[in-house]
């Protein structure tokens, strides 16, 4: 379970082994005795849910919708960036 933003909103639907399959920066976090490697839930502070959600939907699928403007999406894909390493 992660918790995402301030409101901590919880994002379940995504295991752990996916991440780290996709992710240098999740295969960190889980693998090598971080604390999130063992934890039920992971805080990700930094980021608002629908930041969040983009980039474990673009993990899932390899497709990337913001469903924003234009100004908002490069935000976005700036965030998502930084919380992916990519």
């Amino acid at each position: 379970t992660f918790l995402v933003g301030d409101d901590e909103e919880r994002i379940e639907y995504v295991t752990k082994a996916v991440l780290c399959a996709r992710s240098p920066v999740f295969r960190t976090m889980f693998g090598i005795g971080m604390k999130e490697r063992d934890a039920a839930e992971v805080t990700v502070s930094h980021t608002d849910l629908a930041s969040f959600t983009a980039l474990v939907r673009y993990l899932l699928t390899d497709q990337l919708d913001l469903g924003e403007g234009e100004g908002e999406q490069a935000r976005r894909a700036l965030v998502l960036r930084e919380l992916a390493q990519m």
